[in-house]
């Protein structure tokens, strides 16, 4: 009872903090006679990292493409999207004058981290005109919950390619990395190690951490020695990648763990673009694997790169 009413509580301060947020930007104008989705990050209240986002817009571009409503992202904190991923068969893209409060037709939808709702019925069953959608969950197995775990990976897949292409920034980047196949393996830890700065403050001992590294190191030379093609290590760890790169026969990807949420409020573009290049290597490698151990994390990062370069993944509990 205790953790539902700290959640429920939770809820309701992020939504006044939201509408206080909008009534700013109060209009009674009708922007458009067609119903529209607005899916937003600006940093009013903290959104998720890079795939958590990426759920979101994918659930919502799925339920305006049913629905027949205008959709877009209003994508502008920490950097602006199309400095990385810029509109390919639907053009999202919205100024910020444009997002507009009406307190008659348009409605707040806060459900940052719930899994207990069905956004589609709450738009299909509202008479507002206009949403204002703040969301980081993978809805698509709520919405089809006909589909098998094959057709909605299809589905994201096919959405996320509808939505996005590489900015020529980020494709020059990715093209001078590699162009030889490659093998990824992935690891999350947020604080666990001590050298990021995450959601999470816990810390295990210098033991504990010698411990792990030493389980992940086994794990890693019985996969790279099955087979000669390359590896590529990637994990939001610079402690953890140092160790394998010395200790192990895998390649790193230059520049420093980020996470998307701006924790110190001093990030810049650089800091955020290694997040991209992360995720679009893991896409464009052969076989992709998450290994996880103990208290680490469980990450969905590799598993959605996996799904939009459609190949192959699996999860590995050590």
């Amino acid at each position: 009872m205790k953790k539902q009413l700290k959640q429920f509580i939770g809820q309701r301060l992020r939504y006044l903090k939201l509408l206080r947020h909008h009534i700013k930007h109060l209009s009674f104008k009708n922007n458009s006679n067609q119903k529209r989705i607005i899916i937003c990050f600006n940093g009013v209240v903290p959104h998720g990292g890079l795939v958590d986002r990426l759920k979101g817009i994918i659930s919502f571009y799925d339920i305006a493409k049913t629905l027949d409503y205008e959709f877009y992202i209003q994508f502008n904190n920490p950097f602006n999207l199309n400095a990385f991923l810029e509109p390919n068969k639907c053009d999202w893209s919205i100024k910020d004058v444009a997002v507009t409060y009406n307190p008659i037709t348009t409605k707040i939808i806060s459900i940052i981290n719930n899994f207990d709702v069905n956004p589609f019925q709450i738009i299909k069953k509202s008479k507002a005109n206009t949403f204002l959608v703040y969301s980081n969950i993978d809805y698509l197995s709520k919405i089809h919950n006909d589909l098998s775990e094959e057709a909605l990976s299809e589905k994201w897949r096919h959405h996320f390619n509808v939505l996005f292409k590489k900015s020529d920034m980020l494709q020059q980047k990715l093209n001078v990395i590699s162009e030889q196949p490659f093998n990824s393996f992935h690891t999350r830890f947020t604080s666990i190690m001590g050298d990021f700065v995450d959601t999470t403050s816990y810390v295990i001992s210098e033991t504990e951490k010698e411990a792990l590294l030493l389980k992940l190191k086994n794990k890693v030379t019985e996969l790279t020695n099955t087979s000669n093609i390359k590896y590529y290590a990637f994990s939001d760890s610079s402690i953890f990648l140092n160790y394998i790169a010395k200790e192990c026969s895998v390649n790193l990807v230059e520049g420093q763990p980020f996470h998307m949420d701006d924790f110190n409020g001093d990030s810049t573009l650089e800091a955020h673009l290694k997040t991209l290049l992360d995720f679009f290597m893991i896409a464009k490698s052969k076989k992709v694997y998450f290994l996880k151990a103990d208290k680490m994390y469980n990450s969905a990062f590799s598993k959605y790169a996996a799904i939009v370069g459609d190949k192959s993944f699996q999860r590995i509990e050590i």
